[in-house]
């Protein structure tokens, strides 16, 4: 008598149909992994302020004695007619550092879980997707700083701002993009998270953090060729907002910054997809 046989379908872990959608596989894999990413959100904050005293209340101390130096260093010892300038670098620093720390913790999210990694298997989009969120919730925690920075200048509350959120959003993603497309290469060759992390260093004084549009307009030409930085319209948005005013930026420049984002975010799925499989075995 002949046993029957049973028939095991084994499919492979983590495969995806085609690179090609992979911008749309790793939207799915955020959602379908939600409760995981949540988790390694909230190690990565609570290890970022383990063993100090204040703990959380870094996120909102920090920016509100940079601002008590920018007040000190521009208005009253450089004699900045414009008493409201030194917010308007502390908002540039803090948005810009949301984009600076994304892109950074993102490049190197691979090789920082190499350990992981080697253990479980799990979707890999989520380690840099992990870095982005969690540098976007401390830096709307540092936003916290607005409100006394309000109420000292007295500066209105309005529906715009609503801004300052969009902006450290639009910050993160403008980040996550570049920083997929550039992780698995930083696994082979680690000259890649020195690289950035000098473009980041070099990218404070090219953006718009310790200028403004405004300022950048009255350069003639030069100036509009700046305008076009991608960081411009992040920071110029959370600066009106924070004016309490309806953004002066051309739609023109807003859309293309969006478009930047999104192409580098197609671009950077594609290739994470291609290449990180190759790239995990040299960690």
């Amino acid at each position: 008598m002949v046993e029957p046989t049973l028939k095991v379908k084994v499919a492979n872990v983590g495969s995806k149909p085609s690179s090609l959608k992979a911008p749309f596989y790793t939207i799915k894999d955020m959602f379908s992994n939600k409760f995981l990413i949540k988790n390694l959100v909230s190690r990565e904050i609570r290890g970022k302020y383990r063993n100090a005293m204040l703990s959380y209340t870094w996120t909102f101390l920090e920016p509100a004695l940079l601002a008590v130096v920018y007040y000190f260093l521009f208005y009253m010892l450089a004699g900045n007619p414009d008493e409201l300038y030194s917010v308007w670098v502390l908002v540039g620093i803090i948005v810009w550092g949301c984009f600076g720390k994304s892109l950074s913790s993102t490049v190197t999210s691979l090789t920082r879980n190499r350990n992981t990694i080697h253990l479980v298997y799990f979707p890999r989009i989520i380690f840099p997707i992990t870095s982005v969120i969690g540098n976007i919730v401390i830096t709307m925690m540092s936003c916290l700083v607005i409100i006394p920075i309000m109420i000292i200048f007295d500066l209105p509350l309005t529906i715009y701002i609503l801004l300052v959120p969009l902006s450290v959003l639009l910050a993160g993603f403008l980040a996550i993009g570049l920083g997929i497309l550039l992780a698995p290469l930083n696994c082979i060759y680690r000259d890649v998270e020195h690289l950035i992390r000098f473009i980041v260093r070099a990218g404070f004084f090219v953006s718009p953090v310790m200028w403004t549009y405004e300022m950048a307009l009255e350069r003639g030409n030069f100036g509009e060729i700046a305008t076009y930085n991608p960081m411009l319209t992040p920071i110029t948005l959370a600066r009106h907002g924070l004016e309490g005013r309806e953004t002066t930026l051309p739609s023109e420049i807003i859309i293309l910054t969006i478009l930047f984002g999104i192409v580098m975010w197609i671009i950077g799925s594609i290739l994470f997809e291609r290449n990180e499989r190759k790239a995990v075995k040299y960690l």
